[in-house]
């Protein structure tokens, strides 16, 4: 008979399903435009197992909640970890965008819990700088988040003597004005989009403009006398 009760102990241990943890509180996480983002959620007890996995994206638009797992725009970018740790339901999101922002409902057929998910997107932050003939300067521009990788980017130039029409410096048309001249400075972090001019001449003076999705700024480059 004490076989039998420990025996049905033990069963109920391991068929009682999953309690997630913190259900009760709203959890919110950070992730940057073009990074990843892990969203945590995890049985409290880490022998049991979830019935049925429901991860469920509130569109703040339409005030609806599509399947993420179900989701073609998530195709590729998901990684679950429940397949060797039943208890972990956590859930990684790659190559972020500012459209992932929003609420995250994790469901097991016991409970469910919510997560607040805020994407930083590349905000601009500029200064004017002056360089001097032969030498090298830095055109700053750079995201307000570091971490945050713009969806697009590219430098233009625009002669100031005479005044000129844009020339597209970056990513793909370098003018000829300035092959090999430039370089991005962003090893490391993605949201720094500096630009290093090399040997500096009188004609490189003129107005450098910085653009991404969320918007683009000018800056003017003064050089001065031969050195």
């Amino acid at each position: 008979m004490k076989k039998c009760f420990c025996f049905l102990l033990f069963m109920l241990h391991f068929t009682a399903g999953c309690d997630v943890s913190d259900h009760r509180q709203t959890k919110a996480v950070t992730g940057y435009t073009g990074g990843s983002v892990l969203l945590p959620c995890s049985c409290h007890d880490p022998q049991s197992k979830a019935q049925s996995i429901n991860s469920l994206y509130f569109n703040h638009r339409r005030n609806q909640w599509p399947e993420v797992l179900k989701e073609e725009k998530y195709k590729d970018r998901l990684k679950q970890f429940n397949q060797r740790s039943p208890a972990n339901l956590s859930l990684l999101i790659s190559d972020l965008s500012k459209e992932d922002e929003g609420d995250y409902q994790f469901q097991t057929s016991q409970i469910s819990t919510l997560i607040r998910v805020t994407i930083k997107d590349c905000d601009l932050d500029l200064l004017e700088v002056t360089g001097h003939s032969g030498e090298s300067v830095v055109v700053p521009c750079s995201c307000t988040e570091l971490q945050a990788k713009p969806q697009q980017l590219t430098w233009a130039f625009t002669a100031l003597k005479p005044r000129g029409k844009p020339e597209e410096m970056y990513p793909d048309e370098q003018s000829e004005r300035h092959r090999g001249q430039v370089k991005l400075l962003n090893e490391g972090s993605p949201g720094n989009l500096s630009l290093h001019v090399s040997d500096l001449k009188t004609e490189d003076q003129g107005e450098y403009q910085c653009s991404v999705l969320t918007g683009n700024h000018t800056i003017t480059l003064t050089v001065t006398g031969d050195i």
